[in-house]
């Protein structure tokens, strides 16, 4: 395996990681007011700091995840093109 191939394939695994922990955790702030209003208590801080935190290393990965996925990018917009 190339380095570039190792490099991409863990960078897109972690990216899966950020994103489902950041949509969990979004849910849960999402929802959590409804569940307290029902006696249910759920992990608000733990919740918005993973979420704030995650979603920046989210954002600045997908950066390395387009440098390194570009000739494929540019491909896809020249087929829009037509």
């Amino acid at each position: 395996m190339k380095m570039g191939h190792g490099l991409r394939m863990w960078v897109s695994l972690v990216l899966f990681v950020l994103w489902l922990v950041t949509g969990i955790t979004g849910v849960i702030l999402l929802v959590a007011p409804l569940a307290a209003e029902l006696g249910v208590t759920l992990p608000v801080s733990l919740a918005d700091t993973l979420h704030i935190y995650l979603g920046f290393a989210f954002f600045g990965l997908s950066f390395v995840h387009i440098a390194l996925n570009w000739s494929a990018m540019k491909a896809y917009f020249r087929r829009l093109r037509g």
